[in-house]
């Protein structure tokens, strides 16, 4: 283990220096750190999110030009090579004598944190997440971190540091000793397993998490009529065992269970009697690319229900809707927005993040609302502002899951509801053929108006 002297020393060309600060993503938030080091950043992340660990932007941070308090010397933060997670959860502690570190024995964050604030743990993370991140290794066998919870005489569970000089993390990761797929832990004695099952629901499966919230790995994908064995609830997040046995398998999204045997009816159960009604999935098929017929096939009845369920099932709305989806998808699916210039510089979706002038336009006013935001879908709703008020109109809290808005009927949903929001103006457009406009008021301007305008006319030709 390298003295605290030793790193100042190693990496003493970045000792409070703002200006060559990095800026890197990590669990959801963006963290300034010194140049060279993302790997290293990214292999914790990887392990926290494998864990189910749930990152807060509020309470993380890395680079602060300060000294120790208490001191003059200066803190490994002002040379970007140490990072706190969730301080409020993981206070630094100046006990009396020396001891290990105490870990709560709770199945959950949220409950390991309360034992935290009753002063029964020093930490919200468990044993076996830590010893993953101590486990991590350079191609040379170097440890790369110290944890300040392994301290004698103060707990400082909040931080990590590097454990090395720039020349060692340069050469490179082992990746065998990074951890992205943990067992998780069995559960105690006060988390029994319920008795009852929930069965999934989602059409297009449901993915079971690490933990409570989509930045968190996915472990599986759960086929609908799945059923599952509840143990817990974070918000509308569900702890689950797939064995009934007491012990957790992950999380899913509540949204999508319903009692065994009594699974709900899909979201959009409508009759379709306009003019939709007589289109099937067959005859949209030859209006895109012949590798997306399987996805028209599955999805089209979806869309088409969607529409109806607004009054949008006739011939000009239907054309709307396969020409957005022609623009946005392609494959008549419902994806995430792919990274690019128009959205990236640095990092991913920094372009559309709080504090940007298209972040300012999409409503998002959060660290990391970018990348947490990214068009999703048939539509590709984008921005804070929109999920917000899309999800509210379809009954679905899509700020605090997102990756909602990539289920096919959801998306289907909000698709609909994008265009029922702007149906007079859109009518108008098409009324006199502008096609420009039109697609102007679903996606801002005239990205894929090629795309878009093909699949309208084809549609139109067709069936108007």
């Amino acid at each position: 283990m390298a003295s605290a002297d030793q790193l100042r020393h190693w990496w003493r060309a970045f000792d409070c220096n703002e200006t060559a600060m990095e800026s890197v993503p990590f669990c959801g938030t963006t963290v300034r750190v010194a140049p060279g080091t993302a790997s290293a950043w990214e292999a914790l992340q990887d392990v926290l999110t494998a864990h189910g660990y749930e990152v807060r932007s509020r309470d993380t941070g890395a680079y602060n030009c300060r000294t120790i308090a208490g001191t003059t010397r200066k803190s490994l933060h002002a040379f970007g090579i140490a990072l706190d997670v969730n301080w409020d959860t993981n206070p630094f502690k100046d006990h009396a004598g020396i001891r290990e570190v105490v870990f709560s024995d709770k199945p959950t964050q949220q409950a390991r944190a309360a034992d935290v604030a009753g002063g029964g743990a020093d930490t919200d993370m468990t044993p076996g997440m830590i010893a993953d991140i101590l486990a991590i290794r350079t191609v040379e066998g170097i440890p790369v971190f110290e944890w300040g919870g392994t301290w004698n005489g103060v707990k400082d569970a909040m931080h990590f540091e590097l454990d090395l000089s720039p020349g060692q993390l340069a050469r490179g990761i082992e990746t065998a000793s990074v951890n992205r797929a943990p067992a998780l832990a069995a559960l105690t004695e006060e988390s029994p397993a319920t008795s009852g099952g929930l069965e999934v629901t989602a059409r297009s499966g449901l993915n079971l998490r690490g933990g409570p919230g989509t930045d968190h790995a996915v472990l599986a994908l759960l086929d609908r009529g799945t059923v599952v064995h509840e143990l817990g609830r974070s918000g509308d997040w569900v702890m689950v065992s797939l064995k009934n046995d007491g012990i957790p398998d992950g999380f899913v999204h509540g949204a999508f269970l319903a009692p065994a045997g009594a699974a709900p009816p899909p979201m959009i159960a409508v009759t379709v009697t306009g003019k939709l009604a007589a289109i099937a999935a067959d005859d949209v098929v030859p209006l895109f690319d012949s590798s997306a017929a399987s996805n028209v096939r599955r999805h089209w009845s979806v869309v088409r229900a969607a529409l109806a369920a607004l009054d949008l099932d006739d011939t000009a709305m239907g054309a709307m809707a396969v020409g957005t989806i022609r623009a946005e998808t392609a494959g008549f699916v419902p994806i995430s927005e792919f990274r690019s210039k128009f959205n990236t510089k640095t990092t991913p979706f920094d372009l559309y993040d709080a504090g940007t002038s298209i972040g300012k336009r999409l409503g998002n006013t959060h660290a990391g609302d970018g990348p947490r935001f990214k068009g999703r879908g048939f539509v590709q709703l984008t921005g804070r502002f929109n999920y917000a008020n899309i999800g509210k109109q379809i009954g679905r809290d899509l700020l605090s899951d997102p990756e909602l808005a990539n289920d096919p009927e959801l998306a289907s949903a909000i698709l609909a509801r994008f265009l029922k929001n702007k149906e007079d103006k859109i009518r108008n457009a098409l009324s006199g053929d502008d096609l420009k406009t039109a697609r102007k008021l679903v996606n801002g301007g005239s990205h894929g108006l090629a795309a878009f305008t093909e699949g309208f006319r084809g549609f139109m030709s067709r069936f108007g």
